[in-house]
């Protein structure tokens, strides 16, 4: 993972003066029409997590995958991944959550749409069942993580991934916010499985909400790490 070009590309775009920032004119539905790049797929987001999205996904380097945790219908995966340079792409959701949506026909039905079919493989599975080198052939460039927030399955999503991740992997969490409207504890559970790492860790990003659904911020809130090996001491 280019970390480096992302950082630069994220800050030229979003200052860091201006992470707190209430983008008003984006709560508007007609002019989130003009900057959503799949403003016709359901999902839970805001414009500001789709170009985050898409910043990361271009910031992956050859060999490297993308793999996302909480795909739903696929509107954060398609901001991702749609007019950037093509990378390997896996995204795992077991679309329990909201089963009454037909979530999984929804997902391949906008992937097709959004020309995205042959090029992403999609797991119809909980996160913990694909964490092997068997399904995800590359190493992890970029990983986003939007499944359960329980404190249990926000730790496996970091200890279960992290073997699979590259030297430098760029780690992207949603739903940071804990509040009253958000029983969130991706905080928490992240905080807990990096403080048994063996690899360096640094958060680049904490990027707020002031409640969960914020167009004008940043949904529900993110942090958005670098993960990167330890290197060895030379004598």
């Amino acid at each position: 993972m280019r970390l480096s070009q992302f950082v630069y590309t994220f800050e030229h775009y979003f200052p860091k003066e201006h992470h707190g920032h209430v983008s008003s004119l984006f709560e508007e539905k007609f002019v989130r029409s003009f900057y959503d790049p799949c403003f016709d797929v359901e999902g839970m987001t805001s414009i500001k997590k789709q170009f985050l999205l898409k910043i990361a996904f271009a910031s992956i380097e050859d060999g490297e995958c993308y793999l996302e945790i909480g795909t739903y219908q696929g509107k954060s995966l398609i901001s991702a991944v749609k007019d950037n340079l093509p990378r390997s792409t896996y995204a795992c959701d077991n679309f329990s959550e909201f089963s009454s949506t037909n979530s999984l026909e929804r997902l391949k039905e906008n992937l097709k749409k959004h020309g995205l079919s042959d090029k992403i493989q999609v797991f119809d599975s909980d996160f913990r069942a694909i964490m092997t080198r068997s399904h995800i052939h590359q190493s992890i460039g970029c990983y986003f993580y939007d499944g359960a927030h329980d404190f249990e399955s926000q730790y496996l999503a970091i200890k279960m991934a992290e073997p699979l991740f590259s030297d430098h992997t760029l780690v992207i969490i949603d739903d940071w916010r804990f509040a009253s409207d958000s029983q969130s504890y991706a905080k928490e559970g992240t905080l807990k499985a990096i403080s048994e790492s063996q690899r360096i860790w640094n958060q680049f990003y904490e990027l707020p909400a002031r409640f969960n659904g914020d167009h004008g911020m940043w949904w529900n809130g993110i942090a958005v790490f670098a993960s990167e090996i330890a290197k060895k001491p030379s004598f």
